[in-house]
């Protein structure tokens, strides 16, 4: 019954949708024992059988995921590792940690599939001790939420083997210690936001924010609802996994909490518009659409449709930027507070609901999903269409983001991810025209990325003050090391795919305060083996200008030319422009630049050195140009500087006339 009134709402509008919830929900055949089946259903346990048994790779995911529910079963329970102060555990109380979903959704799975009674059990130990909490910690309401999405999940997949009192323990602690504040929450934030004190969608300064408010409630914890930020989507997930979950016991509540969230996750979903990059960076935009994932195929297990949210602008091409974003080595573009490396479960989900094949974990050249369970669930097939036409670069209007690499599938293959884009994100830094560079299986241009999340103001008022967070932790420019304007926007003004010449220019005059067309950046890729890096800066200034890039790589410089050598390999890098330029190389430890502000806490950045030109005054107020390329010393040749204004002519010059 559920499934087919659901259909009915798919059509109808939110309002109606609201109204019906509890329709579908208190004519069901109701039994305080009943629990819907949320994501892992009859039909997906039927598939996950049949598939095993003809696909090579889903028997072996199949075998990975009983192997990893045994290794749970040898070890503490969530709660007794949190009363022993397992730090890795205890965090998913107080901050973002997969733990507890990773671990219930394997044993409830492993159960679901085999009939395994120790499965089931360990489950329920682990649901019943995490129910028996005096609290789940709403002041952290992000801990909360991950705590809150596994029980509710691994309560589902496992419900028909509790009795009614467990299904009275664990259905009340959702309602009381989730559920409840939830709503409190929304109700609390509803009425902050009608008196001005958060603006949706908007998050970071200028929005009027106060730290804490007047009862000392952390103001993150209850703006989530309104904010479009990771915390709306992740917190609103675990709201409506949970609902779904008591929603036969309680429809009202269920339905209260749906609409709500529903609602809410939409300020969170408008992130991803127009064309699916994430502002927050790649690693907090993957976690952020698995959880889009979750909410979505929960909904429509259940509901029978999702409210349309899979129709969002940008969601369907979020797997494109996530592709892209990814290295030929399997490392992310890791702007902003990034890692190198994250789960990309949800391109599993983005595969099967978008028929993008193509999306495919198993063709970016990342690690397996640490998400088993999901990544059954959400596989159809593991055979991935062709990419021998998918194209090699990729402009992202809506953030000002340009990849561009030399193959798909070739891990030697050369990549650069060049960033312009806004500054304004919770997760951002003031890096307009940064960029990586890979070649040859080994990343040489490398963004530092995430930073010390506690250190003081962080998120707030200091955060620039820290060195990764700063532009001169950056691989772009600096005038006298001073940062970039936060409410400037970098554009991309010209992007060019052409045989043997790649393109991107942006107009990085706004971060730093000056008039259009005055600073501007070039990132070429030339031949399939030499990038250019190209500056060029009008007007007099009175500022030394600095040119840098982080590497980790050893570095030996001759003046002009500096060789990196790294993993048993090498790249040139050469000073075209200016003739009086040449590198020198400098710390990337805070504490000996100026912003070391607490840098005792801040990451020392051991092994990275910058990789600088000092051009120091120039008050000409003729054309400025700083150009670097970077190449395989075995294929190096001589270039010559072309101007950007130029790079497009220079591309269909002595180009076959197709015709021909």
């Amino acid at each position: 019954m559920i499934a087919a009134i659901g259909n009915v709402l798919s059509q109808r509008s939110t309002y109606a949708a609201a109204s019906f919830l509890i329709v579908v929900f208190t004519n069901s055949a109701w039994s305080e024992a009943v629990v819907p089946q949320i994501m892992l259903t009859n039909d997906v346990v039927e598939r996950v059988e049949t598939l095993r048994r003809t696909d090579a790779a889903i028997a072996s995911d199949y075998e990975a995921l009983l192997t990893t529910a045994d290794s749970y079963l040898d070890r503490a329970t969530i709660v007794d590792a949190l009363n022993a102060r397992d730090s890795t555990l205890q965090s998913g109380f107080v901050g973002f940690d997969q733990k507890p979903v990773e671990r219930l959704t394997t044993l409830g799975m492993a159960w679901r599939l085999t009939r395994d009674k120790r499965y089931a059990e360990r489950t329920k130990l682990e649901l019943m001790q995490l129910a028996d909490l005096e609290t789940w910690h709403p002041e952290h309401f992000l801990g909360l939420s991950r705590v809150t999405l596994a029980i509710a999940l691994g309560y589902s997949w496992i419900g028909e083997t509790l009795d009614e009192s467990e299904h009275s323990v664990i259905r009340s602690a959702l309602i009381d210690k989730a559920l409840n504040e939830a709503n409190r929450i929304y109700k609390l934030d509803k009425a902050y936001f009608d008196k001005g004190w958060v603006v949706p969608q908007r998050w970071v300064h200028p929005t009027p924010v106060p730290t804490t408010l007047p009862d000392g409630t952390a103001t993150a914890d209850i703006t989530w609802p309104v904010a479009s930020f990771n915390w709306n989507i992740i917190c609103n997930t675990g709201m409506i996994v949970a609902a779904l979950a008591v929603s036969e016991a309680e429809p009202e509540l269920a339905t209260q909490t749906i609409e709500s969230a529903q609602t809410s996750i939409r300020n969170g979903f408008a992130m991803l518009a127009p064309d699916g990059a994430w502002p927050e960076g790649p690693m907090y935009g993957a976690l952020s659409a698995r959880d889009a994932a979750i909410a979505i195929t929960s909904l429509e297990t259940v509901l029978g449709h999702d409210f349309d949210l899979s129709k969002t602008d940008g969601m369907a091409n979020f797997g494109d930027y996530l592709t892209h974003a990814t290295g030929p080595s399997g490392m992310l573009f890791n702007y902003g507070d990034s890692d190198t490396n994250t789960d990309l479960v949800a391109l599993t989900w983005l595969a099967s609901h978008f028929n993008r094949p193509d999306y495919n974990l198993r063709v970016s050249g990342s690690k397996p999903s640490s998400h088993i369970a999901l990544d059954l669930i959400w596989r159809q097939k593991t055979k991935a269409k062709s990419i021998d036409g998918r194209q090699n670069s990729f402009w992202f209007g809506g953030l000002g983001l340009v990849t561009m690499r030399t193959a798909w599938d070739d891990p030697q293959a050369t990549y650069v991810g060049f960033k312009a884009g806004p500054l304004r994100s919770h997760h951002n830094n003031l890096d307009a025209g940064t960029f990586v560079l890979e070649a040859d299986g080994v990343r040489w241009a490398v963004d530092l990325g995430i930073g010390n999340y506690h250190l003081p103001g962080y998120f707030t008022n200091k955060r620039f003050d820290y060195y990764r967070t700063a532009t001169i932790g950056q691989n772009t420019l600096t005038f006298n090391s001073a940062n970039q304007q936060t409410t400037g926007r970098a554009q991309i003004e010209e992007f060019g795919q052409f045989p043997d010449f790649t393109f991107a220019i942006a107009d990085l005059s706004e971060p730093y305060a000056q008039p259009v067309g005055t600073v501007r950046r070039g990132i070429a890729l030339i031949e399939g083996n030499t990038v250019v890096v190209q500056d060029e800066i009008k007007r007099g200034h009175s500022e030394p200008v600095f040119w840098t890039m982080h590497t980790d790589a050893q570095i030996h410089i001759d003046g002009q030319t500096a060789i990196l050598r790294k993993d048993g390999k090498e790249l040139l890098a050469r000073i075209l422009s200016p003739p009086e330029g040449r590198f020198t190389l400098r710390s990337a430890d805070p504490c000996k630049t100026p912003y070391n502000s607490d840098c005792a806490d801040q990451n020392p950045n051991t092994g990275v050195s910058r990789l600088m030109i000092d051009l120091g005054v120039q008050n000409s107020d003729t054309l400025q140009t700083i150009s670097v390329t970077f190449e395989s010393i075995k294929s190096a040749t001589d270039k010559t500087i072309v101007p950007l204004s130029e790079w497009r002519l220079q591309a269909t010059l002595s180009r076959p006339d197709p015709s021909e």
